[in-house]
């Protein structure tokens, strides 16, 4: 597949389970290819992307625990955009970052 496809088929699915690392080897790739370092915002998105796949895999194992879903009771997908928040942190900031990287830098693809 080339890095291009790899690149379209994260676009379709950015939020996806495992996405973050998989937009952080295409990143890697990106870079590699057009010979330029990671800029500095891109790393920063790529790290809170990374924090949102951390968080998301902590409250799914809080979940699975055994504890009996209460009505009421936040999911844990609320409870880490809640966390998010709380650090001041953006998911879609991130990824707008992240694609907008891989636009400008594909037309740089050989």
């Amino acid at each position: 597949m080339s890095i291009q496809d790899k690149i379209d088929d994260w676009k379709k699915y950015p939020n996806a389970l495992g996405s973050e690392a998989q937009v952080a080897v295409i990143i890697g790739e990106v870079a590699n290819a057009i010979g330029e370092e990671i800029p500095a915002n891109v790393s920063q998105a790529l790290k809170t992307l990374a924090l949102r796949g951390t968080m998301r895999d902590i409250a799914a194992a809080i979940q699975r625990g055994g504890e009996e879903n209460h009505p009421g009771t936040p999911s844990f997908h609320d409870v880490v955009d809640v966390g998010a928040l709380a650090a001041g942190l953006s998911w879609t900031e991130a990824i707008s970052q992240v694609a907008s990287y891989l636009d400008r830098s594909s037309g740089q693809l050989g």
